[in-house]
């Protein structure tokens, strides 16, 4: 069996691991807050039907079934807030783009079958498309991104530094500028937006921009924003601000592809790490550089080595012992 594969086995037992954890460390933390919200939700229950005693435990417990099932289907059931629509232009806009860009937040779902039915063909053929856009994208800025990466090749290469660490240097560069962009500055306009903390509002972009969509925050469901008559506009803004946010991360893990194959996913791969032509380049570069210096040690060493057969000819043949080329002859 190979070493790959080997790694690749003991990967799965550390992940498996990894998610045993995570999931007591949740059940640790989320376990206890959740005891005292339904206790606190018990008491208030009792509370209600002391105050009215002409309701029944079973016709509240049939009410909020059916508060419930019209909350998970997207439908506010608030008095200041179920008259307003959630299939409008921009609430239907923007779960259109959580369904092509998978975000899928589910807070609203289709009601019917044929709004299921469409919503399979939609994604269908409207995941592949944002795929390919997004790809398209990323290629254009990529061109930008070589930019970087060429004027830190032509400042630092003539230092000896190796391209490895410079793209590690131009990947760092990248990320930063893409987290600082689509997640630090956004926040703070959802903070405001939305009368969350800071906090809340990163949490926000970052579940997000990575597709897990939890939904346990969404912009523009709060009852200011379904009173406000920008509320379509807002929503068809989230989806643009989704968009932009994947385009640069699927830029920095096109960066994080081009970084040398001894990076950490190369010990789990069936396939023998290359020397990429940068390298090699690089190396021949420095073979170039060097070669003033190896012919100078190889004159050198031509030098010690001709004095040194001098110094023996002289022991075998001393000046005293040889003829002078006058006596030649006689």
């Amino acid at each position: 069996m190979e070493r790959a594969t080997i790694r690749l086995i003991a990967l799965v037992i550390v992940y498996i691991f990894y998610l045993s954890v995570g999931a007591a460390i949740f059940s640790s933390i989320e376990g206890p807050y959740e005891q005292r919200i339904l206790s606190d939700l018990r008491k208030k229950r009792d509370d209600f039907l002391l105050k009215h005693p002409c309701v029944t435990d079973k016709e509240l417990e049939n009410f909020v079934k059916h508060v419930v099932a019209a909350q998970d289907m997207g439908i506010q059931p608030l008095s200041n807030a179920s008259d307003k629509r959630s299939w409008g232009f921009g609430s239907s806009f923007f779960f259109a783009g959580t369904v092509v860009t998978t975000i899928g937040y589910g807070n609203i779902a289709p009601l019917s079958d044929g709004g299921k039915v469409f919503c399979m063909v939609f994604a269908v053929f409207g995941i592949p498309m944002t795929a390919i856009m997004l790809t398209a994208i990323v290629e254009r800025l990529l061109q930008l991104t070589d930019v970087l990466e060429k004027f830190l090749c032509s400042t630092c290469t003539v230092r000896g530094i190796p391209p490895a660490y410079l793209r590690f240097v131009h990947l760092s560069l990248i990320m930063c500028g893409a987290i600082i962009l689509v997640m630090i500055i956004p926040a703070i306009f959802f903070m405001f937006l939305e009368d969350w903390s800071y906090f809340e509002a990163l949490y926000f972009c970052f579940i997000s921009l990575t597709t897990i969509g939890l939904g346990d925050f969404v912009p523009g469901d709060d009852p200011k924003w379904r009173r406000s008559e920008y509320r379509p506009l807002y929503k068809v803004c989230c989806v643009f601000f989704f968009v932009t946010g994947l385009t640069f991360l699927l830029l920095i893990l096109e960066l994080c592809a081009k970084v040398p194959d001894d990076h950490p996913g190369m010990l789990f791969s069936c396939h023998k790490p290359f020397l990429r032509e940068d390298e090699r380049r690089f190396q021949r570069l420095n073979c170039a550089r060097d070669i003033p210096c190896q012919v100078e040690e190889a004159a050198h060493h031509h030098r010690r080595k001709m004095k040194g057969h001098q110094e023996t000819l002289m022991k075998e043949y001393p000046p005293e012992t040889m003829m002078p080329i006058d006596n030649v002859g006689e």
